[in-house]
């Protein structure tokens, strides 16, 4: 038995090692059937998700068949495929968690660059700038400027400190000393808001020789017979449309200063002046819709709906501006149908953005969208951060053109200066870029970051470079993202709306806010000074143009903020 056992174990030995050699000489024949195996579309063979027992299945089927062979190449082959989606995985997992730099100019990328990846020598790839010499250490022994002037417009407080009477005594003869002079020493300070309670009293008045009697009529109120009085509402108002605080936060901070007010009577009391800061906002939409360069660009909202699948849902508000007018305009969705409502019938005009698809239908209709060089900028920072030397080189071709935009803004340069200094300064800084461009785009594969920085440039190219044929047209699109930067900040703390006439009612202020700061003008101070006339004032409807904020800041010049 044991030597027929023997001779049984050795035919089947011999049967699998000709059929491995067989299947070996089919494998080098039919290399491509494999490899099209492993990255075939069929659902057992996915490495992302496998039909498992699908996959089960076949491999009985091809271990009952012996081919043995076909199996070890295919599972090396699913292996290494594994192995490489691990691998870009992995790779992008560490870009996301990678540190950024706080800033996108080419010094701090370059310090970042040398940090990582210093030569051994101890030498910093960065290079001195030309035309400039290194400052020489001086010592500050005796030089310190002093402390900086406070601001003259703030009000003075004289507060006196007098000399003890035991120090008034003469130390000599032992006579009252007299007061010669005083001196003076400033100190920034703050006096802390109070809650007060405002008592009327209406007075009325009889006739004494009859029963006529006579009451005072009602001073107006933002709200009939309301608890709360128009100056708080507005602290209220400016405390969640320019510092971005929830109402139920206001509140517990009045309950600090002792007093008990319920969320929802503050927040009743904001939504009716927000409701009467809508003519205004719509008085502003009309100016961004005026003759100019638009720009414009969106974030998202979440809305708070009932009737939406998790209780949210994600509204849209598009930043407009046109020159100091800022307006917000929040829509439902985040489709092009809300830029062309906005624009109306006028589409056929210059409107800057990002790269973003949504706003195709402005080309089509024959306007321009010119393009944001910091996007490009972005995306090759991210590069020369992680260490990609291409990445840094082109860095240091685009970085020369902000500097161009900077010199021609402190210089106070208008529309057609700014265009002949970059017709002579960055028209050249723009050539050098597309020759880069096409010397190594051919050579950098699309898929890694670097080619898609590369690829997002040769993208836009046409748009990026409106700019040099129209003063008007600035370098980048930053504007619109610092204008959205409010919405985004008050987003993390009050975290949503209420339906969609709460995110149209906090677009209008926000308009508002946004075209204040644009015209110079204090946002709160605006907020009371337009409160006063609109409620108090009874103003007219039809002299509501007179509340836009340069006329404002016009009449009453103390609302201008401090010029920087």
């Amino acid at each position: 038995m044991r030597g027929g056992e023997r001779i049984g174990r050795l035919r089947w030995s011999l049967t699998c090692n000709s059929q491995f050699r067989h299947n070996s000489r089919n494998l080098r024949i039919r290399g491509a059937t494999i490899s099209s195996v492993v990255s075939s579309p069929e659902p057992k063979f996915s490495t992302v998700t496998p039909d498992l027992e699908a996959l089960r299945t076949w491999l009985n089927d091809m271990i009952a068949s012996l081919h043995f062979a076909q199996l070890v190449v295919l599972i090396i082959g699913l292996i290494a495929r594994m192995r490489d989606l691990n691998l870009e995985l992995r790779k992008q997992l560490l870009d996301v968690r990678r540190a950024r730099p706080k800033s996108e100019t080419l010094a701090r990328v370059q310090q970042q660059y040398a940090f990582v990846f210093a030569p051994t020598g101890g030498e910093s790839p960065r290079k001195p700038r030309a035309g400039k010499k290194p400052k020489e250490k001086k010592s500050r022994v005796g030089v310190h400027p002093g402390r900086a002037t406070l601001p003259a417009h703030l009000e003075r407080i004289e507060v006196m400190n007098p000399v003890p009477p035991e120090l008034r005594r003469c130390t000599v003869c032992g006579s009252e000393m007299s007061t010669v002079g005083h001196s003076e020493c400033e100190i920034l300070d703050i006096i802390p808001a109070r809650v007060v309670v405002l008592v009327r009293k209406d007075e009325r008045v009889a006739c004494p020789h009859d029963d006529c009697i006579v009451s005072a009529p009602t001073p107006p109120q933002l709200i009939d017979r309301g608890k709360l009085g128009l100056r708080l509402v507005v602290e209220c108002l400016a405390d969640k449309v320019v510092e971005h605080q929830p109402i139920e936060r206001l509140t517990r901070r009045l309950q600090r200063m002792g007093v008990d007010v319920a969320p929802h009577t503050v927040g009743r009391s904001v939504v009716r002046a927000m409701d009467l800061l809508g003519p205004i906002a719509r008085l502003i939409e009309a100016k961004v819709k005026g003759p100019g360069v638009l720009g414009t660009d969106a974030t998202g909202l979440p809305v708070l709906d009932r009737d939406a699948p998790n209780g949210i849902r994600l509204g849209t508000v598009w930043a407009w501006t046109n020159g100091p007018w800022v307006c917000l305009d929040y829509h439902a969705d985040a489709t092009h149908e809300g830029p062309k409502a906005f624009l109306g019938d006028d589409l056929a005009r210059i409107v800057q953005c990002d790269g973003t698809s949504t706003l195709s239908f402005i080309e089509r209709a024959g306007g321009l969208r010119p393009g944001c060089m910091a996007h490009g900028r972005r995306r090759l920072v991210t590069c020369a951060s992680g260490g990609d030397a291409l990445a840094l080189e082109l860095l240091g071709l685009i970085s020369p053109l902000f500097g161009i935009e900077k010199a021609s803004r402190l210089a106070g340069e208008a529309s057609e200066e700014r265009r002949q200094r970059r017709d002579k300064e960055s028209r050249p800084i723009i050539d050098a870029i597309r020759t880069w461009l096409d010397r190594h785009r051919g050579q950098i594969p699309p898929k890694t970051p670097l080619g898609r920085a590369i690829g997002y440039l040769h993208r836009q190219w046409k748009r990026l470079i409106l700019f040099l044929d129209d003063g008007n047209i600035e370098l980048t699109n930053n504007r619109r993202e610092r204008e959205l930067r409010a919405l985004i900040l008050g987003r993390k703390n009050w975290l949503f709306v209420y339906q969609d006439i709460g995110g149209e009612r906090l677009a209008d202020a926000l308009t508002i806010v946004a075209s204040c700061v644009g015209h110079g003008i204090d946002p709160r101070a605006y907020l009371h000074a337009v409160f006063k006339r609109m409620v108090e004032g009874r103003w007219p409807i039809s002299r509501l143009a007179e509340l836009l904020p340069h006329c404002i800041g016009a009449l009453e010049p103390a609302l201008s903020m401090p010029s920087e």
